[in-house]
């Protein structure tokens, strides 16, 4: 009983220690860099100021209102950190941009420029040693590239929460002895989404690491786990768990939102067959 206790201690001093940290990179993004422009930070970036490199890594075009919704996009999930989860963060953020820029959060041509700037982005924070910085655009990305494929492609019913919450797990140490920053997921986003060679070189450097999946079981004594270890929803496959018991545990409260999600699945697929 005792050394049962004594791990339940150790891992609740673990998780108080991982929301200072936490705590520490809210403050740091919102007095650091990102308090800047988007516009001021590409400028910056493109001089040499943080990076030896002239590659735009793809992205040919600027449009300014593009600049002005990942602004309102980001600065809304800023403000909005700190006790709030993700999904409360990504929620006011999704708002913000999309009644500050419509005709931009509802044109697919504009929001791929969108992306392509946010990836711009995100590429020169991982090659500045930036993680911190480059997760958050990277959750943007992989945000913007959801909302693209649900609501304006219509190509899927959901969106892919899980992936969302391994992109924002990406470059921030939970456990630092077991799971260290996930250096990988982070730069092979990147990698994969790039149309230069800029990421080769970090890849090889990082591709060894253990990439990190997420216990939506918020019961879940050590929520991140090897994402090898994790196992979705078979019915809905809009949450991931570590185990079964996990699976079990949280069955109760994620009953309603399965439901709900199993629906549109079955109405999207119904569709996908009469169209």
């Amino acid at each position: 009983m005792g050394r049962k206790r004594n791990q339940g201690k150790a891992r609740k001093a673990a998780k108080a220690k991982a929301e200072e940290r936490a705590n520490d990179d809210n403050n740091q993004r919102r007095n650091g860099r990102q308090q800047q422009s988007l516009a001021a930070l590409m400028q910056q970036l493109q001089n040499g100021a943080a990076s030896d490199t002239k590659c735009w890594h793809g992205c040919q075009h600027v449009d300014k209102m593009c600049i002005h919704l990942v602004d309102a996009f980001r600065d809304a999930f800023y403000d909005t950190s700190g006790d709030a989860d993700i999904s409360d963060c990504l929620t006011a953020a999704h708002y913000a941009a999309m009644n500050k820029f419509a005709d931009v959060w509802n044109d697919s041509a504009k929001m791929e420029i969108a992306i392509s700037l946010l990836l711009f982005m995100g590429t020169q924070f991982v090659l500045d040693g930036n993680y911190t910085i480059a997760r958050d655009f990277a959750t943007f990305t992989r945000y913007f590239e959801e909302h693209v494929a649900v609501k304006l492609h219509q190509t899927r019913a959901l969106v892919n929460f899980p992936k969302i919450i391994e992109t924002y797990l990406a470059g921030n140490p939970f456990d630092m002895h077991k799971h260290p920053s996930d250096l990988h997921t982070l730069v092979k986003f990147f990698r994969k989404r790039i149309f230069c060679s800029c990421l080769d070189a970090k890849y090889e450097e990082v591709k060894s690491i253990t990439k990190v999946g997420f216990c939506f079981n918020l019961q879940c004594n050590l929520p991140r786990v090897e994402r090898s270890e994790t196992m979705y929803c078979s019915r809905c496959r809009s949450v991931t768990y570590c185990s079964r018991e996990c699976q079990t545990a949280h069955w109760a409260q994620h009953k309603p939102v399965c439901d709900t999600s199993a629906a549109q699945i079955a109405e999207f697929e119904a569709k996908q067959q009469n169209a």
